[in-house]
């Protein structure tokens, strides 16, 4: 059975396709918190089952304009999926 050129174009983009979805799921998009002395307190916190949200209002306290300043590439607080400080 001979493939058509059609068929090659169906076969490329369905694979490009598979690639994308792949890639898209492997790579870490934020930046994980530090695991050091100073957000440790964060990880207990969550691994006692804390609620995320307000385990990260905690983050404010360093984390602010006048102390450390979070990374202009810092993914917006409103964020639900992970805890990132």
């Amino acid at each position: 059975m001979k493939v058509r050129k059609r068929g090659w174009l169906t076969i490329l983009v369905v694979v490009a396709g598979l690639i994308v979805l792949i890639m898209s799921t492997v790579r870490e998009k934020t930046k994980r918190i530090p695991a050091d002395d100073k957000h440790r307190p964060f990880y207990e916190s969550m691994k006692k089952g804390d609620d995320r949200i307000q385990t990260e209002k905690k983050c404010l306290v360093c984390h602010n304009p006048e102390a450390i300043p979070l990374p202009k590439k810092h993914p917006p607080k409103e964020r639900a999926d992970r805890l990132t400080c």
